[in-house]
């Protein structure tokens, strides 16, 4: 029974689910082997072995406990009443008030720093419901252009490849209360510098770089909406609203610790509209 609980343990460790989920299903498995301890300790007693029965029947109790205190914190959002988890903490001595006053103060600088740094996009701001999702393709070689461009923006510290100043108790913590598989190194985007839409032999190419001298090709538009770019052109006007770098560096939770994976950087764009009047011209742009 134990050697068929390992199995199922080993092999959840290779694959990339939430962690809340995967300690979800560890706590299921962790309630049908202690039920089977406590079979065992009903058999050590029908054979007379009393105390090998007590002790299993202590055991048993005791990772009940836990596993209960687990239902509490993967099913419910509810606290549990007697979490005895923050005494042990304590006992063991915790987290100094120094180690905490740093991870305060790193965090306060963090959000400043990022503040400071926020960029309006180039094209300017849209409002929301002129916002249309597209996707982007990339080929090789405008793949290679994308992890160029994050190189350089990391190096220019236009993009920070920090994990948003996580630490890593924070990221486990985070990929437990949401539905995230994984957390990026530099969040979940970073608009580029520059961006700008050229329609060049019959695609929608797009080119991004650190400056309007400098760009690379980094993909076409293949669709905006459920239509492709230019059949959804015949009746609206549209316009690159924004271009983001995502991907790259990523952690994401393993058997028993954070993973830490390398992925090629791609980019991910949004496109607005403003449909054409019956002359088939552009519409007065809304001003701000």
């Amino acid at each position: 029974m134990f050697t068929v609980i390992d199995m199922i343990n080993h092999y959840l460790g290779y694959i990339n689910v939430n962690l809340k989920l995967k300690n979800r299903i560890y706590t299921i498995i962790g309630f049908v082997g202690n039920f089977y301890m406590l079979y065992l300790a009903f058999r050590f007693f029908e054979n007379g072995r009393w105390v090998r029965g007590l002790g299993f029947i202590a055991i048993f109790l005791i990772f009940l406990y836990f596993l209960i205190m687990n239902i509490f914190f993967y099913f419910t959002k509810k606290a549990p009443p007697f979490d005895i988890s923050p005494k042990i903490e304590k006992l063991l001595g915790g987290k100094p008030r120094e180690v905490s006053e740093n991870e305060e103060l790193r965090q306060r600088l963090h959000q400043h720093e990022r503040g400071r740094r926020a960029i309006v996009p180039t094209t300017g701001i849209f409002e929301k419901n002129t916002i249309l999702p597209a996707t982007i393709k990339s080929t090789q070689r405008e793949v290679y252009n994308i992890n160029q461009l994050a190189e350089q923006m990391i190096q220019n510290n236009f993009a920070m490849a920090d994990y948003e100043g996580l630490s890593d108790d924070e990221i486990i913590t985070h990929l437990q209360d949401s539905n995230d598989s994984a957390v990026y190194a530099i969040g979940e985007g970073i608009p580029f510098p520059y961006f700008e839409l050229r329609e060049e032999n019959g695609e929608a190419n797009i080119y991004a770089g650190m400056n309007q001298m400098n760009l690379y090709r980094i993909g076409h538009v293949a669709s905006v909406g459920l239509s492709n770019y230019f059949d959804a052109k015949k009746q609206y006007q549209l316009y690159l609203a924004q271009a983001v770098l995502i991907g790259g560096q990523r952690k994401f939770a393993g058997r028993s610790t954070l993973m830490t994976e390398e992925s090629p950087y791609a980019a991910k764009i949004q496109m607005a509209y403003q449909k054409r009047d019956n002359n088939g011209t552009q519409t007065r742009r809304r001003s701000y």
